[in-house]
């Protein structure tokens, strides 16, 4: 595969996470990650490194649930740039923008911008498919996820 085919790939696969977050599909989101990635929020949160694909499903999930009870969120990943790839062309890095924005379910709640980060992501080519080994979710302001990943403000 050639490198602009890679990176075509690769930016499929950071959108593909978003829409799995959104819909809620967590086999889908799950299967995105290598068995041992690792994801981390900085700066300091509460949120302690997850560690392998079905712990970052769980405390994601865990997560959504906890906010879709109250609202409907939306994350819009852009400005996506996938750096080289390594020489053998199994891995690659990139770094994506993320606005997370959400809108209460009670009738006439305003829409408005939840949270800002960017993510730096570590790829690798796993059976074919390029899959997240690392992900690092640098917030704007730690305030977002206040108090860790246990309230919704």
């Amino acid at each position: 595969m050639d490198d602009t085919g890679a990176k075509f790939l690769i930016t499929e696969l950071i959108s593909h996470y978003g829409n799995c977050l959104d819909a809620g599909d967590f086999d889908a989101m799950e299967a995105l990650f290598v068995e041992d990635a690792v994801f981390r929020v900085l700066p300091a949160t509460g949120v302690p490194p997850l560690v392998g694909k079905r712990g970052i499903r769980e405390a994601v999930e865990r997560r959504w649930t906890l906010v879709h009870k109250e609202a409907q969120r939306r994350h819009v990943m852009s400005n996506i740039v996938v750096g080289p790839l390594s020489p053998d062309g199994r891995s690659a890095s990139a770094r994506t923008v993320l606005l997370v924005y959400e809108v209460g379910k009670a009738p006439g709640s305003q829409i408005h911008l939840h949270g800002m980060g960017v993510y730096d992501d570590s790829v690798v080519l796993e059976a074919g498919r390029w899959r997240f080994h690392e992900r690092q979710l640098t917030l704007d302001r730690t305030d977002y996820f206040a108090p860790g990943w246990s309230s919704t403000r």
